[in-house]
């Protein structure tokens, strides 16, 4: 939420600063989703605030949950009655929010639902920064647990064509203040918008920064992914390189499995190749995914485990990433903001 506002108006009742700490501490540590079960507020205070500042600036609509795995969807009502989607997951012991940066998305990848909405619009630091709260609320109102460990910016849309808002949700979420979830427990993930990630190394060093790559062909790539006509294989390789020269830091390789698609031996040597003719290439690092077809269904995985040992035959560092929630059309590449 816009904590500034709340300031502001506790400033204006003219009451003490312990009171802007009371709020603080009932939002961020408590995860209160009203301001009346802030009660160590004077009550006319929480009443002005459940009034002139809500907490969320949504609704949420619909809570979907997996019978698969540890995955819930939400389905978010925006001020302007624009939709998204955000996900809570558990893939291991701590839990994880993947939020959305803008509503829709225009890049339009062969294979992603968010793209087929076409894009509507960004979503404010605010907006991203409250699915993340949302699911603190839910964490703690479900006893489930403290806090959010992990965000990852691979919901709907695509965060560094809203770089201003995103650059300021992560410094909002990692805010010692606010939810203190550390840099380097926060991903973007991009489809590749070259020209964004020397500016990125700049103002986010310590974030985690993946790329969705599909294919090392560019001509196949552009097929899947239309932004490669305009930032296409080279641009890629120059822009990691600088990322990496300035900021020391891994970075993750995402790959959407598609059968007959960009699973061959010869798309392993190409992708070998390419990432092979990256200067610092040790710090770069595949993650495969099953690609989900819609309707629940995705790559069979053995079609991936061949992928992977075909990489690691080529001494490429790899790891198979666990699709999460497909059953409730909430992995990679599902969002769609459906009712």
């Amino acid at each position: 939420m816009n904590f500034e506002e709340v300031k502001k108006i506790i400033k204006e009742a003219k009451l003490q600063n312990f009171r802007l700490t009371q709020a603080r501490e009932a939002v961020f540590k408590r995860g209160i989703s009203s301001w009346k079960e802030a009660t160590s507020l004077p009550e006319e205070l929480r009443e002005v605030l459940e009034k002139e500042r809500p907490i969320l600036s949504f609704k949420i609509s619909k809570i979907v949950y997996s019978k698969q795995d540890r995955t819930a969807k939400a389905l978010l009502t925006l001020k302007d009655g624009f939709q998204i989607e955000t996900v809570l997951l558990k893939p291991q012991d701590t839990w994880s929010v993947c939020v959305s940066s803008q509503v829709g998305c225009a890049l339009h990848c062969s294979f992603c639902s968010t793209g087929k909405m076409g894009f509507k619009r960004d979503l404010t630091s605010e907006e991203i920064t409250d699915q993340v709260l949302m699911w603190f609320q839910y964490l703690r109102k479900e006893k489930l647990a403290e806090r959010i460990s992990n965000v990852v910016f691979m919901g709907m849309g695509e965060p560094l064509l809203n770089y201003v808002n995103v650059v300021q949700a992560v410094r909002d979420l990692s805010n010692a203040d606010y939810l203190n979830i550390g840099a380097r427990h926060i991903s973007i993930s991009t489809s590749g918008i070259a020209d964004k990630l020397h500016k990125l190394a700049v103002d986010l060093p310590q974030v985690n920064l993946a790329v969705s790559l599909h294919n090392a062909d560019n001509a196949e790539r552009s097929k899947l992914m239309p932004v490669n006509r305009k930032f296409d294989l080279d641009d890629l390789k120059k822009a990691l390189e600088e990322y990496i020269a300035m900021t020391g830091r891994q970075v993750f390789l995402e790959y959407a499995v598609i059968e007959n698609m960009n699973s061959r031996p010869e798309h392993i040597r190409k992708l070998a190749d390419w990432i092979y003719s990256i200067k610092d290439n040790y710090l770069l690092h595949v993650n495969l995914i099953a690609c989900n077809l819609g309707r629940g269904e995705k790559t069979e995985e053995r079609v991936v485990r061949d992928f992977a040992a075909g990489l690691k035959g080529m001494g490429i560092g790899v790891t198979i990433r666990k699709s999460m929630g497909n059953d409730i059309l909430a992995a990679c590449g599902q969002l769609a903001a459906q009712k």
